[in-house]
């Protein structure tokens, strides 16, 4: 008995030290833990960037991770340690790094129970980092491998969201309602209901989203959340141009809001807002908007001075400034009376993202004013620039591409025979083609410039444009300019057009393949550089002009209404 206790006691001892030693371990891996679930709030993640308040917690995370894997190498808990660690970066905008680590998970921990968790949080990093090629493979190799794992329905939203991203709406919208149909419990089924429904709005099925929202909006929780998916229903309808149905639903809202009256007070005080009519005041910018796309100018013109009349020096009446601007311009294509209704945006609020929006727009107006204004009997050349540029303000600004073809005929009348006449027969003909698909006729103007403006520019970009759709010009008809063109040296630059335009006229930046077209670093038909972006919007002139980059366009924020258009 006196040789074995002390046998026993130091068994014991070394028991007690491998327990404390794996408590060590534990306790360690618990406190990364706890930190990363008190950031997410429980969630496995964030589905949005951290707000600012989570970042020390998210920090304690990835240093007791650390300290795991520093100190205990050998512990059971480094591969879990490793992945929060990986986690944490993603919520601290840093997805890059979380892709570096989790590439090399599967060799760092062959044996880990956490493979497919790792493949999931790649996809999740993939995406955060705008590599969406490489995040669809992960999240589709996760759910191929794990369809019943508890993250399976977040991958299905992941991978809706990297569709939608991709153009690929139809493929969202089926990824979203997957998750539905699996998971129809979910604590994410709203999400994926909002999102198939975005999904099936840019996809063109207005009434499927709409469905999609009101469902909703009749289980949303409170009024603002309601007052939401009713205006993305009013979103639908004008997606499908019914805007009669459009105004009806918006007027029956507005009707059930209450409507601000100054009864007595002074003309120019501020009412006091309450929540009810501030969405009164909401419903009835959209309700002029939907006037103005109606046709109905002049009741739309009513309703944006009504706003600002009861709501003056605000935000909303910011918003109704910039629309009656607007109507000038669009609608009734005053552009002397919209540069002076611009003007008025930052009067009312110079904070709003409308007075930001008036800028750029009168910006543009008065470059087209000081064309006009230089473009004498002596100056031929600024007088066929101003009309190129009032030609690229109806086509890419104000979406009237029929009147835009009316300005470049106008231009080809003005200047017969000549390199401006040329230039505007290319640009209708791409017009015709691009926006009305006038195949037959876009191909008549072309071989007319390729037949009767020999020694010009434009006449290899005919060749060009004619070539690239399956037609042969015979070489006989080409005639080269006798000397390289010299680029024209304005002293305005023309606006680069948008990749988009939207009913309010809301640009959004141009892809890098149309600067490569009004560079002149490429002509109409090239094959595009390698690595370079699919061709979106190409500009319909062949000008030889570099855009500064003090003119390129920005994305502009929602408007007041929630309404991204």
């Amino acid at each position: 008995m006196r040789l074995r206790r002390p046998l026993l006691q130091a068994g014991t001892i070394v028991a007690l030290a491998a327990v404390t030693t794996s408590c060590a371990y534990y306790n360690t891996f618990y406190l990364a833990r706890k930190y990363y679930d008190r950031a997410t709030d429980g969630q496995p993640y964030l589905p949005d960037k951290a707000d600012a308040s989570t970042i020390p917690n998210f920090n304690k995370s990835i240093d007791y991770s650390k300290k795991l894997l520093a100190s205990y190498p050998k512990s059971k808990w480094v591969d879990d340690a490793y992945l929060m660690w990986a986690r944490s970066l993603i919520a601290k905008d840093d997805p890059l790094q979380t892709v570096n680590m989790l590439k090399d998970f599967p060799t760092r921990y062959p044996q880990s129970p956490l493979k497919d968790e790792a493949l999931f949080y790649m996809g999740v990093a993939a995406r955060r980092a705008r590599k969406y090629t490489d995040a669809l493979s992960a999240l589709d190799d996760f759910l191929k491998q794990s369809p019943k794992h508890e993250l399976a329905p977040y991958a299905l939203l992941e991978k809706s969201s990297v569709l939608l991203t991709l153009e690929r709406p139809g493929e969202a919208a089926a990824s979203a309602g997957q998750m539905l149909q699996r998971f129809p419990k979910s604590k994410l089924a709203d999400r994926a209901l909002k999102m198939r429904a975005e999904a099936l709005l840019a996809q063109g099925q207005a009434d499927k989203a709409r469905a999609d929202y009101r469902a909703l909006g009749a289980r949303a929780s409170s009024d603002e959340e309601r007052f939401m998916y009713l205006l993305k229903e009013a979103d639908c309808l004008e997606a499908a141009r019914r805007y009669d149905e459009e105004r009806s639903l918006l007027q029956q809202a507005a009707g059930h809001e209450q409507e601000p009256s100054r009864g007595n007070a002074d003309a120019q005080a501020v009412l006091p807002a309450t929540p009810s009519n501030e969405r009164w005041g909401r419903l009835m910018l959209r309700i002029g908007a939907v006037d103005l796309l109606a046709g109905r100018t002049d009741r739309a013109l009513e309703t944006f001075r009504r706003v600002i009349d009861l709501f003056p020096r605000t935000a909303l009446a910011a918003e109704g400034q910039y629309r009656i601007a607007y109507a000038y311009e669009t609608a009734l294509d005053d552009f002397d009376r919209a540069r002076t209704e611009y003007g008025k945006v930052q009067t009312q609020s110079s904070g709003s993202q409308y007075a930001a929006q008036a800028a750029l727009r009168l910006a543009s107006l008065d470059r087209l004013a000081q064309y006009r204004k230089a473009a004498g009997p002596d100056s031929l050349g600024k007088k066929a620039e101003a009309g190129f540029l009032l030609a690229e303000q109806y086509l890419f600004q104000l979406d009237k591409p029929d009147r835009a073809i009316e300005q470049y005929q106008a231009i080809a009348r003005e200047f017969p025979g000549g390199e401006y006449a040329a230039k505007a027969m290319n640009a209708e003909a791409w017009v015709r083609r691009n926006k009305f698909e006038q195949k037959a006729e876009a191909d008549s103007l072309l071989w007319a410039v390729v037949r009767n403006y020999p020694k010009t520019e434009a006449q290899l970009n005919a060749r060009d444009y004619l070539e690239r759709f399956g037609h042969t010009v015979p070489d006989d008809l080409i005639q080269p300019p006798d000397h390289p063109a010299v680029a024209v040296h304005d002293s305005v630059a023309l606006t680069p057009p948008p990749a988009q335009v939207d009913s309010l006229g809301i640009r959004h930046r141009a892809s890098a393949m149309d600067s490569l077209f009004r560079s002149g670093m490429m002509r109409a038909g090239e094959a595009p550089p390698a690595g370079a972006p699919p061709l979106q919007h190409p500009t319909p002139l062949d000008t030889a002009r570099a855009v500064p980059d003090s003119l390129s366009v920005i994305p502009i924020p929602p408007d007041s209404t929630g309404k991204h258009p």
